[in-house]
């Protein structure tokens, strides 16, 4: 995979003085690097990961963040401690690359600091919407047409009608996602230049969205924040990871880091295949001196990098006990349906077929082939849980006692197992695969599943995945291990009563559309989630006692240093958290621009 304009090679003018350095250019950092760079500022982006692009971004292994083994993709997933398997970005534009595109607003600010209570968020939530181009998955052809959106509308609305005491709202939800007009000019998969200057593509359904089909389509930070941050003169690094943060005499702060070097050729082959206990390649380090740094590196990298300053390092060593605490999953979980309404019967209809021509018993396998195709025809076609948007619909619950914005079910959408296994095959045989030939396999595969038993009742048995969210109460901690990566202890079982209520709800969902609900076995058997909405670790709070920040990200114990992204957000917000990080990050630069226009400094407020 090549990695764009990230090379990894030592930039000759890459500045070695600024007056700000952004470490992570996700939701909050690019929040700060343009509203800083609209100040003035000259402002230094370092992103570990590369700029992403179709053409170097892969159906492949190079898809995933793995640098000691040569593999710089946007998807970093590893386990972290016992339970949790943290999806996080790695890109220019962080984590905007991998969520769903869903931005939804928190409707109240309980739990956090009271500053924040008393401020006009919906003011930034207005201007973040603004710039992501926010929009409600749309109600025309042919993102209408997608079977699993329309399939939940239905549920949605019947749940609605029977149990109006529970569900609050259900429908499309909204996305920072391009979609073709109505009525044109363009259609899906056309290019277009989107407000802020910048080209991208019109969103087609038919290109599997996890396979490459929102990259152009998704409104990414690097198609809006930091591309217009970009044009106001901020510089963004990519494949720079940072290490140690100091605090120099003159009170300004240096920063050092590393680039990542991607091997080539030879070299490449043998370090992701041939080498026993790989590492990754990386550059001497380097420093940058910057008046005011921001931490951005999300959830979890922030609280590795922080821990990592105080704990090892020992630059940071007034950060407080608070570091690390409050790690929250917002109520991530997942369920399944299978929407197969004769599933049992075809598939006794499929099984007789096998064993008759085994016995050779020709009328008898003519009457369970007659059986098995009237059964895919009164089911209906396959609800394809492969196509369309990642995430087009939503269910919105009160809780058990009438808590409003308690738990979110959405349906989600991922590659089809033998779609997916052809694409990658391409990929491997022919040195790259683009989205748009996801609708050729389509096409292909359906005709295979309508003719050749069983791939029709495979296919319609494939199920629709329940994303299912809220507001728990649970928290975890995040501590470094023996190699100094950040790991989390979270106890599930804190979270039992709020999972089982989650439960609940997917079973009435189910049972509206006349679908079969099943448990996700990684989490029931195996006590292993995969968290896309980590938050926490570097709480905010009203004082050093209780958080590291206060309500607009800046450091208790360090002038001139904040964390602006998911690790200050001291609880599970509920909806999709994305836009509510972006809203208080607008909110937080709005103070520290007055502030650093004020005093030439930032400084926490005093408690």
């Amino acid at each position: 995979m090549g990695t764009g304009n990230g090379t990894g090679s030592p930039a000759a003018d890459t500045p070695t003085e600024v007056d700000v350095v952004v470490i992570g250019s996700g939701f909050g950092g690019a929040v700060a690097a343009l509203r800083f760079a609209q100040a003035g500022k000259r402002v230094l982006v370092l992103e570990r990961g590369a700029r992403v692009s179709r053409d170097t971004h892969q159906v492949d292994l190079d898809s995933l963040w793995k640098p000691h083994r040569a593999s710089y993709g946007f998807h970093d997933l590893r386990f972290r401690g016992k339970h949790i398997l943290p999806w996080l970005g790695a890109a220019v534009g962080g984590g905007s690359h991998v969520y769903a595109g869903t931005l939804k607003r928190r409707d109240d600010w309980a739990g956090f600091p009271a500053a924040i209570g008393a401020s006009d968020m919906a003011r930034h939530f207005a201007t973040g919407e603004e710039m992501l181009g926010v929009t409600p998955y749309p109600s025309y052809p042919p993102y209408s047409e997608v079977r699993a959106t329309r399939l939940m509308y239905k549920a949605g609305m019947r749940l609605q009608d029977q149990e109006p005491e529970l569900v609050e709202a259900w429908g499309p939800v909204p996305l920072g996602i391009s979609f073709a007009p109505e009525h044109g000019p363009g259609k899906p998969g056309d290019e277009f230049v989107n407000p802020h200057g910048c080209r991208q593509r019109y969103s087609d359904p038919g290109e599997q969205s996890i396979l490459g089909g929102d990259i152009d389509a998704k409104n990414t930070l690097d198609r809006n924040y930091l591309f217009v941050a970009e044009q106001r003169g901020a510089r963004v690094e990519p494949l720079c990871e940072a290490d140690r943060l100091e605090r120099q005499a003159d009170g300004r702060w240096a920063v050092e880091f590393r680039r990542h070097l991607p091997s080539r050729g030879w070299a490449r082959v043998r370090q992701r295949w041939f080498t026993w206990r790989p590492r990754a390649r990386l550059s001497a380090p380097e420093r940058v001196i910057a008046r005011h740094v921001v931490v951005a590196c999300g959830a979890i990298g922030s609280s590795e990098l922080l821990l990592r300053n105080r704990d090892v390092h020992r630059t940071l060593p007034d950060l407080g006990p608070a570091l690390g605490s409050r790690y929250t999953t917002n109520g991530d979980s997942l369920s399944l349906i299978v929407p197969f309404r004769l599933l049992i019967p075809v598939w006794l209809a499929f099984v007789a077929l096998v064993a008759c021509v085994l016995l050779r018993q020709w009328i008898g396998a003519g009457v369970a082939a007659g059986a098995y195709y009237l059964g895919l025809l009164a089911s209906g076609p396959s609800h394809e849980p492969d196509v369309g948007t990642t995430n087009s619909d939503n269910i919105r619950f009160k809780g058990p006692r009438g808590e409003p914005q308690y738990a979110y079910i959405e349906s989600g959408r991922y590659p089809t197992p033998g779609r997916a296994f052809l694409a990658i095959l391409i990929s491997g045989l022919t040195g790259g695969f683009r989205p748009g030939l996801y609708k050729a396999l389509t096409a292909m595969t359906k005709v295979l599943r309508f003719l050749v038993p069983p791939f029709g009742a495979i296919a319609r048995t494939y199920p629709i995945p329940f994303l299912q969210m809220g507001r728990d109460r649970a928290y975890g901690r995040v501590r470094l291990d023996g190699a100094q990566q950040a790991t989390i202890d979270f106890d599930l079982a804190a979270n039992r009563e709020f999972y089982a209520y989650q439960d609940v709800l997917a079973k009435k969902v189910a049972r509206a559309i006349k679908a079969y609900w099943l448990p996700n076995p990684t989490h029931k058997y195996l006590d292993k989630l995969e968290i896309p909405h980590n938050q926490g670790g570097v709480p905010m709070a009203e004082g050093p006692a209780d958080g590291v920040v206060d309500h607009a990200g800046r450091v208790f114990a360090y002038p001139d240093l904040m964390v602006l992204d998911g690790s200050i957000i001291p609880e599970s917000v509920g909806p999709n958290p994305a836009l509510t990080i972006v809203a208080v990050a607008e909110r937080a630069m709005e103070l520290v621009v007055a502030q650093v226009a004020a005093h030439g400094t930032i400084t926490a407020e005093p408690t």
